[in-house]
């Protein structure tokens, strides 16, 4: 129990008898499990300014995230963190190499969000986590390409202009031999595929002759940094310009045909997201980053298949809670260790780590998928209490993704996003919110649609289909939403500061008014 014994002499190490501590059930007895806004209050002590309240190291960073009650959480982050949060990931390094070896080959695409975005009252930066992984600098300061395999430069992720930045991203990266693409979500990979069919025409002048068509939206200090690192790469104009004569899709591995997989999320509602990426990136082998957040990396992915990992016992301390105990009697509940977890069963995660976090419910849900030797391996499926329950049928992300996924096969209805909302009406009735890849849709196809998210969502939530069995819930309603509805909303989400590369495609919405602002071109039902 070393890391309670460095914390003894801290406001909550005090508080807690951490001295008195010698073993893993007296840890669980004196300290009971809290939730972020239990923390809240020490939390803001340090944000101000005050030292050791709840770690005993000097704080150099704060990572702020989004919070389930809307507002930011910051999360004190310090170098004996962040060599606790590395230590597993370098043996997923290690599996990654094992691997994908061809990688070191060429450069990595990849998405950052290298933004300082303020400084708290008691002067410590605060922003994504990864600006504190990549090394520290001041606020004034261009992001450096430390990691010397990027295929494009850090500030370009500075631009707030969404498609500068996206075209910047593009222009750079067909410059390069790009060996591995790796974004946290796999939304992001479909993205810059799809930039890529728009920008292309501009695309094909500027790497002929190697130059950027347009400068506006690139403030001077950004575009002094990136002027000089521009090149020429007529082979990829060439390419790009035969498949906008030929009218077929510009494919990312033609741009990289050395690129020799992806890395994304895999678990949650990534599926719809992967199914996406079959279309531009043929073939390539997926690998998943683990289970990773701001508060720790508490999986370890040992291979390409599926998308579970194996506790990272050798990180933080991590206790699992099953899933229905944790609903409904969280402070009683008989945590569980990772040799302790059942095959198929569903848990919270409550972690412990450096940054001064004891036993904290991170409030998501993983499954026991198997084991490795004697540890479990997990795979997240959805965040704790993210779900639609009108009358009972909890309705959460992971139910949403496989019916919807099923319906864009069942259907052959191409799908950009999709999302679910309640209509509270007598009765209530759920109403599906969809994106359509064609914007030429025939109303029979509609309604079959219509009908087959219905059925897939009885299908894969028993309760849903009991509600709708017994009339509690009505028939659904499905709104067509407005051609690059979810890509307005995932840069309004950045522009209000949320870190690039941690946005994910929110599936749920409690208010119907929230559904509606993603701008409704159509209501069927």
């Amino acid at each position: 129990m070393l890391l309670l014994q460095r914390a003894k002499d801290t406001s909550f190490g005090r508080e807690h008898d951490f001295a008195e501590i010698q073993n893993l059930s007296d840890y669980q007895a004196k300290v009971p499990i809290r939730r972020y806004e239990d923390f809240e209050p020490y939390i803001q002590r340090m944000v101000n300014g005050e030292e050791n309240v709840l770690c005993p190291d000097k704080i150099n960073f704060f990572a702020r995230s989004s919070g389930t009650t809307g507002e930011p959480k910051y999360i004190p982050i310090h170098d004996v963190y962040l060599t606790e949060f590395r230590k597993p990931r370098r043996v997923w390094m290690r599996q990654v190499m094992q691997h994908f070896p061809g990688l070191i080959r060429g450069k990595v695409l990849g998405v950052h969000s290298p933004k300082i975005e303020g400084i708290t009252p008691g002067g410590v930066p605060y922003g994504s986590i990864t600006v504190a992984m990549s090394g520290m600098r001041s606020q004034d300061e261009l992001p450096k390409d430390t990691f010397g395999m990027e295929a494009v430069p850090r500030a370009v992720f500075l631009v707030d202009d969404f498609d500068t930045k996206y075209y910047l991203l593009l222009r750079f990266a067909t410059q390069e031999n790009v060996t591995l693409a790796a974004t946290i979500n796999p939304s992001t990979l479909v993205l810059i595929a799809q930039k890529l069919q728009k920008f292309a025409p501009r695309l094909v002048s500027d790497l002929r002759n190697g130059t950027l068509d347009n400068w506006d939206n690139i403030p001077d200090s950004i575009a002094a940094e990136l002027r000089h690192k521009l090149k020429a790469h007529p082979r990829n104009a060439k390419k790009i310009e035969t498949a906008i004569r030929e009218n077929r899709l510009v494919l990312p591995t033609e741009i990289w045909p050395n690129l020799v997989g992806l890395f994304c999320w895999k678990g949650g509602n990534a599926p719809f997201y992967l199914n996406q990426l079959d279309q531009y990136f043929p073939e390539k082998r997926r690998m998943d980053f683990g289970y990773l957040a701001s508060e720790g990396g508490m999986s370890l992915v040992l291979d390409p298949e599926g998308a579970d990992g194996v506790v990272a016992v050798t990180g933080h301390i991590i206790e699992f809670i099953p899933e229905e105990v944790a609903e409904s009697n969280l402070q009683d509940a008989i945590p569980l260790l990772s040799h302790q977890l059942e095959v198929g069963q569903r848990y919270r995660v409550i972690i412990t780590g450096a940054h001064g976090l004891y036993r904290y419910d991170i409030n998501d849900v993983v499954e026991c998928v198997g084991y490795y030797n004697k540890t479990a391996r997990i795979e997240f499926v959805h965040k704790g209490g993210n779900m639609l329950s009108v009358t009972g049928e909890k309705v959460g992300d992971s139910h949403v993704t496989r019916a919807l996924s099923a319906v864009a096969e069942l259907c052959n209805f191409g799908m950009r996003g999709f999302c679910v909302a309640v209509r509270y009406s007598t009765p209530p009735r759920y109403v599906f919110g969809v994106e359509p890849e064609s914007e030429e849709n025939e109303e029979d196809e509609i309604r079959r649609v219509l009908s087959a998210c219905d059925e897939q969502l009885q299908k894969f939530n028993i309760e849903y289909a009991a509600k709708r069995q017994s009339q509690r819930l009505a028939a659904p309603q499905l709104a067509i939403l407005q051609s690059g509805a979810f890509e307005r909303e995932r840069a309004r989400r950045i522009k209000s500061g949320a870190p690039e590369n941690h946005v994910k495609p929110r599936l749920l919405y409690a208010s119907l008014d929230s559904l509606e602002a993603l701008g409704v071109q159509e209501w069927w039902e």
